[in-house]
């Protein structure tokens, strides 16, 4: 081969030999891309798989966060944290107790993606067994130990070995103290096998513990504060009852105290007018017989007779004294008539709606009620309105004024005057009762209408009447002033809205 040839070879193989060097480095480059493309890939769906799992998470808690406050109740809460955590974890069964310091379970909650009543049922029996076999003790120990999420052996906390659940997390939710003993709520997932437990999950559900915790606490607040509201109501319900029951007992007992009162007055009227009728029957029996001679003759012999008998039996003081007894009847009549419907008017207690009535006519009919306890050593002196007209209940006011009469007469035990004055001042009437009897001393005024308050000896009074008497003028919008000086007397100022 000449020279000029293996020149030409030896350049060819070099050509080669660079080019197979090159397709080595390619390939080797190509090798080394194609690898780190599917380290990337790997990369990627990782942090695919990461960001899933944490969007996962994330829409857990926020959906778990948003649901847990708008349920209405604490039982609510719990069920629907049950069926969440049982989606977001998969596998477990999940329940709900409360375990007190005396080892006693409380509430109980369960859910299970069992979905056909046979499997339900079967859960179910497995959830009891589990809970019948734990070491009470033991579990409640742990719970006021650690106030974290845990991961347990089930056999750990267990009386006997546990054939079905191997592990459970513990959820602690709240811890209460009432009554001196402590109680846990607590949610349990349980697991079959270690295989089905994901730790990152867990850490997620730890996270939404103290959100869930804030939410039942509240939850748990809110309730006791409605429950407080519903007794509340009911507490003021039976007072309201309790008032009117007082009401009426002060009330039969102002009637109980009058009655003798208002006896004596209906016998001296009824009493008379018997008398009188006795009288007027002796007066037709006389009136008869003087004129019985006018039935047996028509001579002069018996219009003789006739005058002598209009002389003998005094015809014309008859006339006249019949006439006498026949209008005294008759006031007396009237009089125990207006006693009779001014106590109707008293006793009438269905009555709670305001109306147009005259205070004067309402002080009037008090007076008349009471008029017999002031007859002998008492005088009752009054300046009224011909009308002074509010709004109002007739027999409730008539109620107090009997009262501050009756009480003002039992304060001037030695004899006094009542007075009692109704004026107009600007757009008010205004009523004063004043007696003369020993006063209120200072420190017994602000206490005067409190309920069962009284300075009389025991059986004499309840304690009752001015406290009601004051209800009764708040429920008229009137105001209540009283004035008092030891050994010269007490005196009510009352104020009302006139009705125009």
């Amino acid at each position: 081969m000449s020279e000029d040839a293996h020149n030409k070879v030896e350049v060819l193989e070099r050509a080669l030999k660079r080019e197979r060097a090159a397709r080595k480095l390619a390939e080797m480059q190509l090798e080394n891309y194609t690898r780190e493309l599917l380290e990337q890939e790997v990369l990627n769906d990782e942090t695919r798989m990461e960001v899933e799992n944490q969007q996962t998470q994330l829409s857990f808690l926020t959906g778990l966060l948003a649901e847990t406050w708008s349920k209405p109740t604490l039982k609510k809460i719990v069920e629907n944290y049950l069926e969440r955590t049982c989606a977001f974890l998969s596998k477990p069964d999940n329940l709900f107790i409360e375990l007190d310091s005396q080892f006693n379970f409380g509430q109980f909650q369960y859910y299970t993606q069992s979905s056909t009543e046979t499997e339900i049922n079967e859960h179910l029996q497995l959830l009891k067994s589990f809970l019948a076999q734990l070491d009470r003790s033991k579990l409640f120990d742990l719970l006021l130990q650690e106030q974290e999420t845990q991961l347990i052996d089930t056999n750990e906390i267990s009386n006997e070995p546990q054939n079905f659940y191997q592990f459970c997390v513990m959820v602690p939710l709240y811890t209460l103290t009432l009554e001196d003993k402590k109680t846990v709520g607590v949610a349990v997932l349980l697991y079959e096998d270690q295989q089905d437990i994901n730790i990152t999950k867990l850490q997620t559900l730890e996270s939404s513990r103290s959100m869930l915790s804030i939410a039942i606490e509240r939850k748990r607040a809110e309730e006791e504060l409605q429950q407080q509201l519903i007794n509340l109501e009911e507490t003021n319900k039976i007072l309201e009852q309790t008032q009117l029951q007082l009401v009426g007992q002060e009330k039969l007992a102002s009637l109980g105290y009058l009655a003798a009162g208002v006896a004596h007055e209906i016998n001296n009227p009824v009493g008379f007018v018997l008398s009188n009728l006795d009288t007027m029957s002796d007066y037709i029996n006389d009136i008869k017989s003087a004129v019985q001679p006018l039935a047996e003759a028509s001579n002069d012999e018996s219009l003789t007779q006739l005058n002598k008998n209009y002389e003998e039996y005094e015809l014309p003081f008859l006339f006249e004294d019949s006439d006498e007894i026949l209008k005294s009847s008759v006031e007396g009549l009237e009089r125990v008539k207006a006693i009779v419907a001014d106590l109707s008017t008293f006793s009438r207690m269905d009555n709670d709606e305001l109306e147009p009535i005259d205070v004067t006519k309402v002080i009037n009919k008090s007076l008349n009620m009471v008029s017999n306890e002031f007859k002998y050593q008492h005088k009752i002196e009054t300046d009224l309105l011909d009308t002074a007209t509010i709004l109002g209940i007739e027999s409730k006011l008539q109620q107090v004024f009997i009262n501050l009469f009756v009480n003002a007469k039992q304060a001037m035990a030695e004899g006094g005057t009542l007075f009692i004055r109704c004026y107009r001042e600007r757009t008010k009437i205004m009523v004063r009762v004043k007696d003369e009897g020993k006063g209120i001393p200072q420190e017994n005024l602000k206490e005067i209408f409190t309920p069962f308050f009284t300075t009389k000896a025991p059986g004499e009074g309840t304690g009752l009447g001015l406290s009601i008497s004051y209800s009764i003028l708040q429920q008229h919008n009137a105001k209540v002033e009283v004035l008092s000086e030891p050994n010269k007397g007490t005196e009510f100022i009352i104020s009302f809205f006139e009705f125009f």
